[in-house]
């Protein structure tokens, strides 16, 4: 857990593994193009994620009925359905993918399992539950459900009875209602199927409860995991308040607490639980001033506009001419620029907010996806105007290449997913196009191409930007937001991401480090050296203090270009 002025956020708050797999699925369907997309109910208990996949095309329908007749997917949710549901869905013809949570699956084995042996099935959940009600069809002709051993005490008596659990169930809970039940049966096999996740985070919840004069639940009202939070903690700490959104928040409430701890339901994205812990900090903070928020505001509008990601784009630009001895050329560093802000923005609207947004951002994306189309058109007609004045081959590589990288959004259209959507794709693709613009360009247009110095310009580029976007992608990942199997750390885990993070910056360092024994552009080099070193300490500072997500990463990662172009500027004056 982290602290900071009083306040602390438990580990555990957030996405469990169910909803992540269960998310991540229909979004490679929505990504591979198969349209249209429904859910069987809300693929999860959250009303922000459910309108941000709304907006993705991906609609969630109570009743099959609500399903028109043709093609399309039919996606069963992370809490499950009756086999006879199952086998309905199944008759209609459609695609069926089963989102249902793993865990909640080994619950329907071991019910039907001893079922089959004869065996009546207690269920300890919440009647009228989407799992409970998938659990309950799995059971045969002797089922019950109980809240709770208030209502295992009127059960009739029994034979042979498993015991289970709703996998979100309270363990107190369980535990005494199946002594109820073991009172009323003659023979009883106890399958505590609360899931570990669930486990981890009531345990930790009741440690932070019991230590905190306010205790925050983030999720939605109509959760059962949320809810059971909520009534754990309001036992061991009476300020206890949950809230949906950051916004619901009472500032006096939160001023007056001496202590505060925030956790959040299993369908509850980190974003969400981000959002109220900074509005929690500023509540707090005496010494937030209009002067700070105002810078905020300022480099939030520069990195969810994409304008940050060209200035990025514009500092790295230079550092590579300085790289390769090209003569400094501001046009060049404008075309490069507006060429990463033009597809950068191409990119979020067409996937309508982007790795990078919430569910504000997505709908703000949404409603100006005009005005920012034609932004980005734009742009990209000025980096080819650009280009075209400068030199005709120039414009016919920039044109070309401009025209790629605006497609690649859109490849699911044309039935071209399969040949380029393998994993880490756009983050290759991302490398790729900034060390073409960055390094590549600055070289054709100034005659020095296929020379050592471009290669090793244009390599600089690739590994510094497939870093950059390595990074972004994984604060992406751990603030929940929803992403594909093209982001590099999705698709291979967090061990082969971070190995292969360590080796390409081995690799950078080991190239600096072999250029500055050698004497090459001693100033430059080192400066360089010096940069990357300090970007390197800053990562692993942020990782070993779990600063991995949010704003003030994305200003660090891209921030890093900046700091280079800075320091390569003072080598030549110094």
């Amino acid at each position: 857990m982290t602290a900071e002025s009083g306040v602390v956020l438990a580990k555990t708050a957030g996405f469990c593994p169910g909803v992540k797999k269960a998310i991540d699925r229909v979004l490679e369907l929505a990504q591979a193009g198969k349209q249209p997309i429904y859910t069987l109910g809300p693929l999860i208990h959250n009303t922000q994620v459910i309108e941000m996949l709304e907006q993705k095309g991906i609609r969630a329908v109570e009743t099959l009925a609500e399903v028109p007749a043709g093609a399309g997917v039919i996606v069963l949710r992370a809490h499950g359905v009756t086999p006879e549901l199952e086998a309905e869905v199944r008759a209609l013809g459609l695609e069926v993918v089963d989102a249902t949570c793993p865990l909640v699956k080994r619950v329907h084995s071991v019910i039907g399992q001893c079922a089959a042996r004869g065996y009546a099935t207690v269920i300890v959940g919440d009647k009228g539950h989407a799992e409970v009600t998938g659990l309950f069809g799995y059971a045969g002709k002797e089922a019950y459900i109980v809240a709770g051993p208030e209502e295992a005490s009127k059960l009739p008596a029994l034979g042979k009875v498993n015991i289970v659990a709703q996998t979100t169930q309270e363990e107190d809970v369980f535990r005494r209602t199946v002594e109820v039940v073991r009172s009323k049966a003659r023979e009883t096999v106890v399958s505590n199927t609360i899931c570990k996740p669930t486990r981890d985070r009531q345990r930790e919840t009741s440690e932070l409860a019991g230590a905190v004069d306010l205790m925050i639940i983030v999720g939605a009202k109509h959760s059962a995991n949320t809810a059971r939070l909520t009534t754990l903690c309001r036992r061991l700490c009476p300020g206890t308040v949950h809230v949906e959104t950051d916004e619901e928040l009472d500032a006096g409430t939160v001023r007056a607490a001496r202590r505060v701890a925030i956790t959040a339901g299993a369908s509850t994205p980190s974003w969400m639980t981000d959002r109220v812990l900074e509005r929690v900090k500023k509540v707090r903070s005496r010494e937030a001033s209009s002067a700070r928020t105002l810078l905020e505001r300022a480099l939030e509008f520069l990195i969810d506009s994409c304008a940050y990601a060209g200035l990025a784009a514009v500092g790295l630009t230079y550092v590579c001419m300085k790289l390769q001895g090209c003569r400094t050329d501001d046009r060049l560093l404008v075309m490069a620029g507006l060429f990463v802000f033009s597809l950068h923005i191409i990119n979020r609207v067409a996937q309508k907010g982007g790795v990078a947004a919430d569910s504000r951002k997505a709908a703000l994306v949404h409603r100006l996806r005009r005005p920012l189309t034609v932004t980005a058109v734009a742009s990209g007609l000025g980096t080819m105007g650009l280009a075209l004045y400068l030199d005709g081959k120039l414009f016919a590589v920039v044109f070309l290449c401009w025209i790629l990288g605006a497609l690649y959004p859109f490849r699911s259209l044309r039935g071209l997913t399969g040949l380029i959507e393998f994993p880490g794709s756009r983050d290759i693709a991302t490398a790729l196009g900034w060390g073409f613009v960055c390094a590549y360009l600055p070289g054709l247009y100034q005659g020095i191409i296929f020379t050592k110095a471009n290669y090793l310009a244009v390599l600089f580029a690739i590994l510094l930007v497939f870093i950059r976007s390595v990074l972004l992608g994984l604060s992406a990942v751990h603030s929940d937001l929803i992403v594909g199997r093209e982001n590099f750390y999705k698709a291979l885990g967090p061990r082969t991401t971070y190995a292969t993070l360590a080796g390409i910056q081995a690799l950078l360092v080991g190239i600096l480090v072999l250029l500055l024994a050698m004497g090459w552009k001693g100033r430059l080099v080192g400066a360089l050296l010096c940069g990357d070193l300090i970007f390197v300490a800053g990562s692993v500072l942020c990782y070993a203090k779990g600063v991995t997500k949010g704003f003030w990463a994305e200003i660090g990662v891209d921030g890093q270009f900046l700091l280079l172009a800075l320091l390569t500027w003072l080598s030549g004056k110094f």
